[in-house]
C-alpha cells in the first residue's frame, strides 16, 4: 500500500484487503467497544506478548485517541516489526465492524456471563437511583446485594456515567457476576447476580487477582507545582513497570481539562465556576508566591529554560506511557465539568473505579 498516512475510519478497507489490527487500550475500554476482527493486547503488556504477532504483515494499532497507539507502533518498529497508528483512535469509528452495535456495553463480566450461559431472570429485583451521585448508586447496590439470595438478579439503573466502570471493580472485587452493563439513552442498566462467594474461585473469573503492582494518587489540588509532582512521580512508577491511576477530583480536574475545547455556553452557578477555574494545566496557579499569576509565569519560564517540560507536555508523556487517567463523576457535575471539556484520553469514573485500581496497589498517594 502506497499510503503513509491512515485515519481510524480507513479500518473496513484494510480489513477488507486481509491486513492486521492491533487494539491497545485496555481491558475494560476493548469491553466497551471494539472493531470485531482486532487482536486485542493492553499497551502495558505489549512488550511481553510481541511472539503473538505476525511478522510478516503490517500492523496497524489503534486505541482511544491515537496517542498509545502511536506509543505502541513505535515500540513494534524498535522490535522489527511493520507498524503504522490510525488516527483519530476508536473514538472517531463510524464503520460497520464496531462490535457495540447497540448501546454501549461496558462489561468485561458480561462476555463471561455469556460463556457460563447467564440469562436475564425476567423476575430479577429492579431498582432506580436516578439523579444518585457517585458514590450512591454503589453503595445502593451493596447494601441490595447483601439482602439478596445467591443466584438471585438485581437491575439497577443510573445516571452517573462512572458508574459504569465502578460496578465492574466492585463486582470484581466482591465476586458476583455482571451479567449486563450497558450505556444508553442517559443512564447506565446493570444487571448483576449473586453468586456464593465462600465457593467461587479465581479461576472462575470474577475474582481480581492482587498483584500489588500497582500505583495509584489521587490528585485534588489544582496548583500547577503539585500536579506537576504527580506527573513526574506517575511517569516515573509507569516506567519501573507499575500499572499507575490518576484519579483527578475537585480541583484536580482543571490540570486535565483540554485548551482546544469549544466554549460550553453555560448558566447560572455553572457559569461562575467556569469563569472563576483554570481553562487548561498551562493556566493553573502555584500553591506558593503566586503573586497574582506572576509566579505560575514565572516558574513556567525557568523550567522552560532548564529545559524541563511544561506541563502539558507531562500530561502527554504519561499517556503515552499508558497512565490511565480518570475523572471523578460526582466532582464533575458539583464544579460543572462537562466531558468534552477534559482531554480526549481521559476516562470518567467514581471511587469505586479508584478503590478497584487502589487495591491491586503498593503505592497509594493523595496530591
Amino acid at each position: 500500500m502506497k499510503q503513509t498516512a491512515y485515519h481510524m475510519n480507513d479500518t473496513d478497507e484494510l480489513l477488507q484487503a486481509g491486513e492486521y489490527l492491533l487494539d491497545v487500550r485496555e481491558n475494560f475500554e476493548y469491553d466497551m467497544g471494539h472493531v470485531s476482527q482486532a487482536k486485542h493486547i493492553p499497551l502495558q503488556e505489549l512488550s511481553h506478548r510481541l511472539e503473538e504477532l505476525p511478522a510478516d504483515k503490517t500492523i496497524f494499532t489503534y486505541c482511544k485517541s491515537g496517542r498509545r497507539s502511536e506509543t505502541a507502533a513505535e515500540l513494534l518498529k524498535a522490535n522489527g516489526f511493520n507498524a503504522v497508528s490510525l488516527n483519530g483512535g476508536f473514538s472517531a469509528y463510524t464503520g460497520e465492524f464496531n462490535s457495540a452495535e447497540t448501546g454501549t456495553d461496558y462489561s468485561a463480566s458480561s462476555s463471561k456471563a455469556d460463556e457460563d450461559n447467564i440469562n436475564i431472570d425476567p423476575e430479577r429485583l429492579k431498582i432506580e437511583a436516578y439523579g444518585l451521585q457517585c458514590p450512591g448508586p454503589l453503595l445502593k447496590v451493596n447494601e441490595v446485594m447483601e439482602d439478596l439470595e445467591t443466584g438471585k438478579q438485581m437491575e439497577i439503573k443510573v445516571t452517573d456515567p462512572g458508574f459504569s466502570t465502578d460496578v465492574e471493580a466492585w463486582a470484581k472485587k466482591k465476586g458476583h457476576a455482571v451479567v449486563k452493563n450497558e450505556l444508553a439513552d442517559g443512564h447506565v442498566t446493570a444487571v448483576l447476580q449473586k453468586n456464593d462467594v465462600l465457593t467461587t474461585s479465581a479461576s472462575d473469573g470474577y475474582q481480581m487477582k492482587e498483584t500489588k503492582d500497582g500505583a495509584t494518587m489521587v490528585v485534588f489540588s489544582g496548583d500547577m507545582d503539585k500536579a506537576l509532582a504527580s506527573f513526574i512521580i506517575a511517569s516515573g512508577a509507569r516506567g519501573m513497570g507499575k500499572d499507575v491511576t490518576m484519579f483527578f477530583t475537585f480541583w484536580g480536574l482543571n490540570v486535565i481539562k483540554n485548551p482546544n475545547a469549544a466554549k460550553k455556553n453555560k448558566k447560572g452557578l455553572d457559569k461562575i465556576f467556569s469563569m472563576m477555574m483554570p481553562k487548561s494545566a498551562s493556566k493553573l496557579p502555584i500553591s506558593k508566591m503566586n503573586i497574582f499569576g506572576m509566579g505560575s509565569k514565572m516558574i513556567q519560564h525557568v523550567m522552560k529554560k532548564k529545559k524541563v517540560d511544561a506541563l502539558s507536555e507531562m500530561i502527554t508523556k504519561a499517556d503515552q506511557l499508558g497512565v490511565k487517567m480518570v475523572a471523578c463523576t460526582m466532582s464533575m457535575d458539583i464544579m460543572a465539568v462537562d466531558k468534552d471539556e477534559l482531554l480526549p484520553n481521559v476516562e470518567l469514573g467514581g471511587v469505586g473505579t479508584y478503590l478497584g485500581d487502589a487495591e491491586n496497589g503498593n503505592l497509594n498517594l493523595f496530591i
